[in-house]
């Protein structure tokens, strides 16, 4: 029973180990078809049997066998391009890390990798594939891949490593041919190019793309005809976008073989099939019709190809100056001629270039940047061999004749090297002119230098004697008479008697001598001038009435008045001051009555800049010819309508005069006391304390004058007012000697004495004039300003005058800014007024902070009489202060006002800052009509103008006109100087961005 048991235990155990054998054997079979289905291709079948057989296997004892199934399926996924492919291959290299199948997933995944085009994670899979332990399909297969890689980068020499190792017999082997053969053509090589292209021919993937590549090479060659036999064929073949390259390589090849119409043929089917016309492409149908002479068309496509700093474009721009000249465009031919003549790639083209720039550049000359000189002096200077130099220097010549932009002529005359004769004498010129405009500046340092440096030049006798007189003009300006008479009498000895300066030189030693008071020699010079000077204007009058003022000086009173009528008969500014002189000539004929005639008709006339000197010297006639009435009536008039004049207090006194003379003692004591209170310390007030006193004394009543001559202040002891003026008149007559030491000694003892005396106010103006003689600037101004603030005298207006001049000559700014602005409202001269209001906004731009600098603008503002270039220079510092605040919109607002004019320096910087602004803000039409106007208005500011270009040369590049931006660009390149302010830097620059 027992052995029974035993023997169905063990038949058992067998037959369950039997079955557990079939049931392994039945799962391995199904692996094997599975991996056998993959091999063969079938990735679908393979991949659903694989799935199948992975239901039925379990961890841990079946994981060999999931190891391997896992394995292929995620190969079939890959195959496949399942979604999952990707993560089924890393969750396998996860799950099985040390499987003798992980080397060949990394693979695959790598692949997958380059199949999607993921490049940077296919690079980074292959790293870490053991390459030894692929197979040898694997490797290739991994060649291909890592050369390919390796391609996309640009490593060649890596790319051409792994498509190297790729065998002949490979399925990968045409594929590596292809990418060796493409790399030795894109670096030159190209007989192993061509012959792997050959060797691919019959390639089943690359056989149709041989006779494409193979033309490439033919026509890399230069074999231009064989080129021209196949690519008709070959386009009838060829794909769209083949036969799109084939028609740019036979319109070359065409062109290269000097067929232009046919050329012209291919490059337009080219373009009409779809083909990009880049430079190259522009040229080679621009050339062809220009080379056909059909330079109309051909100027569009050569235009196209300018603009990039390169062979390329000077040859291009080089025909199209050609073909403009034909068309008679000469404005673009110039341009296109200076394009080409900026680049050295062909020296020929670059010679002729330059020299048809500099002819046309001559003959339309639009006064911009000087470039007219700066360019014939650049052919010149490039090409002094040249057998075209001679006219190119005639033209110079004559260029440096016609410019009137003197600076840039002349610094392009001293950058010259070893200038010709001819030269020297057009240096002479221009530094003569440059002179001269910066004596109309003011700028008299700098006229000084121009002109002698034109006369130490020497070689034209025309401007040796003309230097020479502006040298005396700028000795006359600064006060040196003795200086000013040396270079006249010197110009005298040179200049021919018909020149305009040989009469103003005779006017001009007229008054050195007469501002010296030798009025014999000053006489003989006006009559000079007044006999070579018919004209009948402000210089021949002015000299006239010199004249009479000389015969008056010398009490010829007959011949004065005949020269004053001369005066008055003219229309002219003299004819007032003619007019009222002569009516003071009268008068020392003691012909009252014709007289008192010709001021009232000044009076009744109320016009020109003497009726207020007209009104008082009538009043005072009335009433030295005892017409009291009369005399009251027109001084009184004269008191209200100029309340501050000079002559107001002694007015008040020959009121108080004339009013006593009349009976009517109040009045008389009520003028009187005007004068003493209005102007205590000033011989007036002496005068109307004694007629005050002669009032009191005629009613018997000494006692109310001396109370009233306490009450004002006035010391009314007799010893003590003749002491003081008999200490004044001790002063006085040092001073009227011309012993300006002693007398100024002399006049501060008188006011130390005397703080309170009769004579303070002319004590102190005399005083000063000593001071200023003797050059002790300091004293002079310290006694100037204790008599201005005296309040206001009858010597106000010339302390104020002195004053301003002396402080802003020792350069004390702030006291010369407050005395300028108290002599602008003191005077009622308007030339006296703009001078003041120059010196003020002078003096505040010298030494103030911004805010007082905005202030002193405000403050000009509503003074009228100020001059055009003091105005400009105040708004000018007033949108400096508000740039730097940050106050844009207000600055713009001040740009406006200086940008009415262009001419100096502020009004072209101002606007040039509302164009820039225009384009900051993409208003590009008004910025480039804003910069067209610019050039037009012919300034001199040639360092905002090229600002200016260079901006519009960013607005043509904004439109894609890379021809004109070039263009514009380069007009600052060659034009503008100097060459080291950063202008000609950016402009180059610019340049350089175009290629």
């Amino acid at each position: 029973m027992r052995k029974n048991i035993l023997l169905s235990a063990l038949l058992s155990i067998v037959g369950g180990v039997s079955l557990c054998f079939a049931q392994s054997t039945s799962l391995q079979r199904d692996i094997e078809r599975g991996v056998s289905l993959y091999n063969y291709g079938h990735a679908i079948e393979a991949r659903q049997e694989l799935l199948a057989v992975r239901k039925q296997l379990q961890m841990p004892s079946d994981r060999f066998a999931l190891e391997k199934v896992d394995y292929y399926i995620s190969l079939c996924n890959n195959e496949l391009l399942l979604r999952e492919a990707e993560q089924s291959m890393k969750a396998y290299l996860r799950s099985y890390p040390g499987s003798a199948y992980s080397n060949d997933v990394q693979f695959a995944l790598g692949v997958h990798y380059c199949v999607v085009e993921d490049f940077a994670a296919a690079d980074e899979a292959f790293d870490k594939v053991n390459y030894r332990s692929l197979d040898t399909r694997n490797r290739d297969k991994y060649d291909l891949r890592m050369g390919y890689l390796a391609f996309l980068e640009g490593d060649m020499s890596t790319s051409k490593e792994h498509f190297s190792k790729i065998p002949k017999g490979s399925i990968y082997s045409d594929h590596a041919v292809y990418y060796l053969s493409y790399m030795s053509y894109a670096e030159g090589d190209m007989s192993a190019a061509r012959e792997g292209f050959e060797s691919l021919t019959h390639s089943p993937q690359y056989r149709e793309l041989m006779p494409y590549y193979l033309l490439q090479l033919d026509f890399k060659d230069g074999q231009y005809e064989k080129v021209i036999s196949q690519g008709d064929a070959l386009i009838e073949k060829s794909v769209q976008e083949y036969a799109i390259q084939i028609r740019r390589i036979m319109a070359e090849s065409y062109f290269q073989l000097s067929d232009y119409a046919n050329a012209v043929r291919y490059i337009n089917d080219y373009r009409n099939s779809g083909g990009e016309m880049g430079r190259v492409e522009n040229y080679i149908l621009g050339y062809s019709l220009y080379r056909q002479t059909i330079y109309d068309e051909a100027e569009q496509f050569l235009r196209e190809t300018c603009g990039a700093d390169d062979m390329l474009t000077q040859n291009a721009a080089y025909h199209l100056a050609d073909c403009y000249v034909k068309l008679g465009d000469k404005p673009n031919a110039l341009n296109s001629f200076a394009m080409a003549a900026a680049s050295d790639y062909d020296k020929a083209i670059a010679e002729d270039a330059l020299f048809n720039y500099a002819k046309l550049q001559y003959e339309l000359d639009d006064g911009l940047f000087n470039k007219t000189i700066n360019v014939l002096t650049r052919y010149v200077e490039e090409y002094p061999d040249s057998e075209r130099v001679q006219e190119a220097k005639a033209l110079l010549v004559a260029a440096y004749y016609n410019s009137h932009n003197y600076d840039e002529a002349y610094d392009a005359i001293k950058r010259m090297q070893n200038p010709d004769g001819e030269i020297q004498v057009a240096l002479q010129k221009i530094a003569y002119f440059k002179g001269l405009e910066a004596f109309v500046e003011g700028n008299l340092a700098e006229a000084e230098s121009a002109f002698a440096e034109s006369r130490r030049v020497g070689l034209d006798a025309k401007y040796n004697a003309l230097n020479i007189f502006w040298l005396g003009e700028i000795a006359y300006s600064r006060g040196d008479y003795d200086m000013a008479l040396h270079h006249y009498r010197q110009y005298l000895a040179l200049a021919p008697r018909g020149e305009r300066e040989y009469a103003m030189a005779q006017y001009n030693i007229g008054y050195c001598y007469f501002s010296s008071a030798q009025y014999e020699q000053s006489a003989a010079a006006f009559d000079r001038f007044i006999e070579l000077y018919p004209k009948a204007d402000n210089y021949r009058a002015d000299a006239l009435n010199r004249r009479g003022d000389v015969a008056y000086s010398n009490r010829d009173f007959t011949e004065a008045i005949g020269y004053y009528d001369d005066v008055r008969r003219m229309d002219a500014i003299g004819r007032y001051y003619a007019e009222y002189q002569r009516a003071m000539t009268l008068g020392a004929q003691n012909n009252r009555s014709a007289k008192i005639s010709a001021l009232e008709a000044i009076v009744a006339a109320d016009r020109g800049d003497y009726v207020d000197d007209a009104y008082y010297e009538l009043g005072r006639s009335y009433i030295a010819n005892d017409q009291y009435d009369k005399g009251v009536d027109v001084l009184e008039r004269f008191i209200a309508k100029y309340p501050d004049a000079e002559y107001s207090a002694q007015a008040l006194l020959d009121l108080g005069l004339a009013h006593t003379n009349l009976g009517n003692e109040q009045k008389a004591m009520a003028y009187y006391d005007e004068v003493i209170r209005k102007a205590p310390q000033s011989a007036q007030s002496k005068s109307a304390l004694e007629g005050v006193r002669d009032i009191y004394l005629s009613d018997g009543d000494a006692e109310s004058y001396f109370k009233y001559a306490e009450q004002v202040g006035l010391e009314g002891d007799l010893d003590i007012v003749a002491r003081d003026s008999m200490s004044y008149v001790s002063a006085q007559r040092l001073y009227l000697d011309n012993k300006v030491e002693s007398a100024a000694k002399s006049f501060e003892s008188y006011l130390r004495n005397y703080p309170d005396g009769h004579y303070v106010n002319d004590a102190l103006f005399f005083m000063s004039d000593c001071y200023i003689r003797a050059e002790q600037s300091s004293n002079a101004i310290e006694s100037l300003s204790r008599l201005v603030k005296q309040g206001k005298t009858q010597y106000t207006e010339r302390a104020l005058e002195s004053l301003s001049y002396l402080c802003y000559k020792t350069e004390r700014y702030a006291e010369a800014a407050v005395a300028y602005r108290a002599l602008y409202d003191e005077t009622s001269d308007a030339t006296k007024r703009k001078n003041a209001a120059s010196g003020y906004i002078s003096s505040v731009l010298k030494y103030a902070d911004d805010e007082t600098i905005i202030a002193m603008v405000d403050d000009m503002e509503q003074m009228p009489e100020v001059t055009d270039v003091a105005r400009r220079k105040a708004r000018y510092a007033k949108s400096e202060v508000l740039m730097k605040a940050g106050k844009e919109k207000e600055a713009m607002k001040v740009y406006e006002q200086l940008a009415t004019e262009v001419k100096s320096a502020e009004g072209a910087e101002a606007y040039y800052r509302l164009l820039e602004a225009e384009f900051v803000d993409g208003n590009d039409e008004k910025a480039e009509q804003m910069i067209l106007r610019f050039a037009e208005s012919k300034t001199p500011q040639n360092y905002w103008l090229a600002k200016a270009f260079l901006v519009l040369g960013d607005i043509y590049l904004a439109k894609g006109d890379t021809f004109q931006a070039r263009s514009t660009y380069q007009s600052v390149v060659d034009g503008y100087s100097p060459d080291n302010d950063g202008i000609v830097a950016e402009a180059k620059s610019k340049i350089s961005k175009l290629n």
